[in-house]
């Protein structure tokens, strides 16, 4: 299920735009393919409607719907080959699995997040 985006959550213009990009993406490779947004909502289990908060780069719109239309539209995630992504996926865990458990202590700053 797709949630919004509280009213008090902000964005930074960076991720705004990433997210419009995939947007995009989407959009682009939807019409290419003939596919109307009822059709792909179909094929990614959600409503006309969220496609097309998602083709607008609504920040709200569930990554999982996100990546799922990327994926059935030929859309590369991570840069990284369709076929591919498991093996990626193991080596990223590999890497994260020789990380020290606690990377930062609390006295450290915080992020800033005024954007």
């Amino acid at each position: 299920m797709d949630h919004p985006m509280r009213k008090d959550q902000t964005i930074s213009p960076p991720a705004q735009e990433a997210l419009g990009i995939l947007a995009a993406m989407i959009r682009a490779a939807r019409m290419q393919r003939g596919m109307t947004a009822a059709e792909l909502g179909a094929r990614v289990g959600v409503s006309r409607g969220v496609i097309q908060r998602l083709e607008a780069g609504e920040p709200g719109t569930a990554i999982g719907t996100a990546f799922e239309a990327a994926v059935i539209l030929g859309i590369p995630l991570f840069d990284v080959p369709a076929d591919q992504l498991g093996t990626f996926l193991d080596q990223r865990r590999a890497l994260n699995a020789l990380l020290p458990k606690r990377a930062f202590q609390a006295s450290q700053s915080k992020p800033d997040n005024d954007f």
